[in-house]
């Protein structure tokens, strides 16, 4: 557990805690700072050590968090800056069923923007278990599985921190403080809504109960959260997205050969096409596209019960025996878009006469196309003398993708800790589990049901007759005439994907499946450490600290059955991203930490440890940190570590993960130069078609590195304000990544673990061996990537806190500015990718920063403050080229995002038995997140919300 010291007005400067959400509900002045108890501290394992300013650290205590409005700790972290850009912190923003969304119901905090599992996050500095459910193969904290109402505090290292708590903690440590002083009984209800006409309602209870005694200190939390989801289609921002998709509800028609490169529109009549919500057009023709904005919630519903308790006791000779109890029940829901499809339709299905218009419109393009002198009179006729048997049908299922995930977790501690002279011992034993059950309730079909309800071999009593013969891995279907279901005295089941597909003969749950995904985290670990003071030298205590660790953890991610690929069907459930992980291990390590004061002003902190892990080898972390205070009013600072993270569970563990690719040529020329077949991926397109890839295991992949240093000043120039400017920065190497379109370029020079394959049959490219297959043409069929160590990244900023007290007769005022700006953010997938710099790119705005004015006069609370998110520029680059043409656009264009200021506010009351009332309001103005083209949402998640202006009234009541 970290530090226990006094925390006096000028180490709260020194530390940069610099009230990020300035306290509303009791606000720090000098005299309450003056009074303040001793509190544990993030930033070093020797007990009493007074840091005053040697690392760089923020903190936001339970004050701040009331004054915040925040109702989880997704929210709090929304006013943080080192927490944003990028794609690392997330919330359920963007959730969804695919593999490349974040799980449904979950949250994770990212430092820097280098993702979550670069980020250790602990809780009463201890290790919590990771989510049952990976965010793709990134293992991270749940933070949703914590109740905001149980913590005390959060206190963020966002650098140096490899070897006080964990090698792999390379961007920094996020510490969560659970509540543990507390006498009597409080209850807190708040809830909130948003302004728009959707009900996204939050709703939170939770009650707080603590005594203590002579020798006995417990306290108990039971917190009660509910909040409805937040569809896309209820913002005008998101309503409609930009990038329709081709596929739609009424789908489109094509022989694939003599209809040319275009599928047929299937609403060419106009009674079909007033029915097509979006009729657009591009490179494959006209078509009905889909708004996927109808369907995603932005935000999925979430109900949490949970309970926090903690006991301890103090025993004979100075002894306390400590435990902590975390126990959480999620159940959650999401909802994507529809599936999109490609599927062979039988030439003899019933409903090709049953629309004259599509008819129609078939056999004109068919005599359009070429083929023939004159086309034949029905379009069976001429599907069948053009020597096919099958017309494919590109569209999308009716019904949106949607699951279900419960998740049930639970934390035990149980330690010792105490006194031998001046040396202060702890030790404990901590158990994690985290269990999780996805299941899909609408819109997952199963291909090969559907497909031979496509061809006329499926009977209404579920046998199959050979009408076709159906290869499903090669998607070859070969008319056999061999016998019908009505053959047999039975009746044929025919899919019907004409006419927007509301007609089915059947409930189309027939087709559907509630495939299921169970996940499950394990981490046991116990540790023991003790610091005191070793001698003393004319400037002070030599003072240290010694610890050691064992840890155990593991993690399974189990589709069903029917959902895992095999070597005779790579996409068994439509739309369902199995991911697959099985994994386990045990690590031991052991650090040393001095704190050395070289003259009265001038201090060194001196940290190493040592990791070994059974599966990924050992390493050694040092840690230099120095601080020089030449005056009182100013300090000097400077640190220098390195960091070593073994892949994460979800990333050593994967099995087969399935996932949709597309192949932009127009991004990737080297595409078209490949040596194998007579063509290239796409034809001479701009993109190929979307394929059914995979994601495989990686024996061979190998641990991260990374060197970090930071140096900053503090200066107070008086007794009222406190300033803190830190530059910082970060060389990480050998990232385990994947990129799609790097791996096939290596896979083609032959400089990755994958093979490429020539040939037209799917099956000669097992399921779960990494490489490419490519037909004799060309063209690229399938691709089974594998996550890699890839290049690097580099990044360094400068981070500015300023705090300012001061009184007047109308009250008491802190100020606050807290600001993080991205100097570079330099990364190289591999040797032979360019080298790219995201700092001002999409997702990644130089500039975020937070200003808060806070107020009290007795009783009275009120707090006004300001976050800013610079302008950054746009992504282009992925956008289909005839949805840039709408708008007059190329990818060689530059579209800048502007920058945004939001506006929060709340007034509040502390009435005499320290009972309080308190309304928050989020996004005053109301003010619009900007539109993007680089994200198919219409909006950047990572850096902005739709949710628009939000208030929330609380109230708490103690006893």
């Amino acid at each position: 557990m970290p530090n226990k010291t006094l925390l006096s007005r000028s180490i709260r400067a020194a530390l940069g805690l610099t009230a990020v959400l300035a306290a509303n509900a009791g606000a720090q002045t000098q005299e309450t700072l003056d009074s303040l108890e001793e509190i544990f501290v993030t930033g070093t394992n020797i007990k009493g050590l007074d840091l005053e300013g040697a690392v760089q650290a923020v903190q936001i205590n339970r004050d701040d968090i009331v004054a915040s409005g925040a109702n989880s700790l997704s929210d709090l972290f929304d006013e943080i800056s080192i927490t944003g850009g990028g794609t690392g912190t997330f919330t359920t923003e963007g959730s969804g069923p695919l593999s490349g969304q974040s799980p449904v119901g979950a949250s994770g905090i990212s430092l820097r923007g280098l993702g979550t599992s670069s980020t250790l996050t602990l809780v009463n500095g201890r290790r919590v278990s990771v989510s049952s459910f990976a965010k793709g193969s990134e293992s991270f904290v749940d933070t949703n599985s914590i109740p905001l109402a149980a913590i005390e505090r959060v206190e963020i290292l966002p650098s140096g921190a490899s070897a006080l708590y964990g090698a792999d903690a390379v961007a920094g440590v996020v510490n969560l403080i659970l509540r543990e002083d507390f006498d009597g009984f409080e209850v807190d209800v708040n809830y909130g809504d948003s302004w728009a006409d959707s009900d996204d309602g939050r709703f939170n209870i939770n009650a707080v109960w603590g005594h203590s005694t002579d020798n006995t200190n417990t306290l108990v939390v039971v917190d009660y959260y509910k909040r409805n989801a937040t569809y896309e289609r209820d913002r005008e921002e998101t309503a409609v997205t930009k990038r329709l998709s081709p596929d739609g509800i009424y789908p489109s028609f094509n022989d694939g050969y003599w209809m040319g490169p275009h599928p047929v529109f299937g609403g060419l009549g106009d009674a079909i096409e007033s029915a097509c919500a979006t009729p657009a057009s591009g490179e494959y023709g006209s078509y009905c596209g889909v708004n996927q904005n109808d369907f995603y919630s932005a935000e999925g519903e979430l109900e949490a019960l949970g309970a926090t308790a903690q006991f301890s006791v103090d025993l004979s000779n100075g002894v306390t025996w400590f435990n902590e109890l975390m126990v959480q029940d999620n159940h959650s829901n999401g909802v994507s878009s529809p599936k999109p499809f490609n599927l062979p339709v039988s030439a003899f299905h019933p409903g090709w006469g049953q629309d004259a218009d599509l008819t129609a419109g078939i056999l004109a393009s068919a005599d359009d196309g070429g083929f023939g002198s004159s086309p034949s009179d029905t379009v069976t006729d001429l599907i069948l003398s053009a020597g096919d048997d099958v017309m494919t049908a590109y569209g999308a299922f009716p019904d949106p993708r949607a699951i279900e995930v419960d998740t049930q977790s639970y934390r035990f501690v149980s330690g010792l800790r105490g006194e031998i002279k001046d040396w202060s011992w702890e030790t404990a034993l901590s158990y994690g589990n985290s269990q999780s059950t996805q299941n899909a309730t609408e819109g997952f079909y199963v291909r090969e049901l559907v497909t031979n309800a496509l061809l006329g071999n499926l009977c209404t009593d579920g046998s199959l007759v050979d009408q076709y013969d159906v290869n499903i891995i090669n998607r070859e279907y070969t008319y056999t005439g061999n016998g019908s279901c009505e053959d047999g005295g039975k009746s044929t089941l025919w899919y019907n994907p004409f006419g927007g597909q509301a007609d089915q003969q059947v409930d189309a749950d027939f087709f559907r499946t509630r495939a299921t995904r169970k996940g499950e985290s394990e981490l046991t670990t116990f540790d023991a450490k003790i610091s005191g003071t070793l001698f003393s030298l004319p400037a002070g205590a030599v003072s240290a600290a010694f610890g050691a660790e064992y840890r155990e953890e593991s993690a399974q991610d189990t589709p069903s059955a029917n959902a895992l690929a095999t070597d005779t069907n790579d996409d068994p459930v439509l739309g369902f991203s199995a991911t697959e992980v099985q994994y386990d291990r045990e690590l031991f390590a052991a650090f040393a930490e001095f704190y050395v004061p070289i003259t009265e002003n001038f201090e060194v902190q001196l940290a190493a440890r040592f990791d070994d892990y059974s599966d990924f080898g050992s390493s050694t972390n040092p840690k230099v940190g120095l601080r020089y205070q030449p005056i009182d009013e100013l300090t000097f600072r400077a640190n220098w570590s390195t960091s070593f993270r073994a892949p994460s569970l979800a990333q050593a563990g994967q099995g087969t993960t399935l996932i949709a690719y597309t192949a932009y040529c127009d991004e990737n020329p080297e595409f078209s130069n490949t040596d194998y077949g007579d063509g290239d991926f796409c034809g001479g397109q701009t993109k190929t078609g979307t394929l059914n890839a995979e994601v495989v295991a990686n024996a061979e992949l190998q641990p991260e590195t990374a060197e970090t240093w930071s140096a900053g000043v503090l200066l107070r120039p008086n007794d009222n304000i406190e300033i803190n400017i830190d530059y910082w920065s970060i060389d990480y190497q050998d990232l385990v990544k994947l990129d799609e379109d790097d791996y096939i370029l290596q896979t083609l020079n032959g400089t990755s673990a994958g093979q490429v394959v020539v040939s037209d049959d799917f099956s000669a490219l097992a399921t779960g061996t990494p490489g490419l297959l490519i037909d004799p043409s060309g063209e690229l069929l399938d691709a089974h990537f594998q996550l890699i160590n890839a290049g690097y990244q580099k990044t360094d900023g400068v981070d500015l806190a300023y705090t300012q007290y001061f009184d007047t007769d109308a009250g008491s005022f802190t100020l606050t500015w807290d600001a993080s700006y991205l100097s570079n953010f330099e990364e190289q997938i591999s040797d032979s990718s360019v080298i790219e710099n995201w700092a001002g790119e999409f997702r990644f705005p130089r500039l975020k920063s937070t200003a808060a004015l806070a107020w009290r006069n007795d009783g009275w609370r009120a707090r006004l403050s300001a976050n800013y998110v610079h302008g950054y520029r746009d992504e282009l680059a992925d956008v289909r080229s005839e949805v840039l043409d709408n708008y007059g656009l190329t990818k060689d264009d530059e579209v800048n995002i502007p920058s945004v200021m939001l506006w929060n506010g709340n007034l509040g009351y502390v009435f005499s038995n320290d009972s309080y009332l308190q309304l928050s309001v989020k996004n005053l103005l109301d003010k619009r997140a900007p539109d993007v083209f680089g994200s198919s949402s219409n909006v950047d998640y990572s850096n902005h919300s739709i949710m628009g202006r939000f208030a929330t009234l609380r109230y708490n009541y103690v006893f």
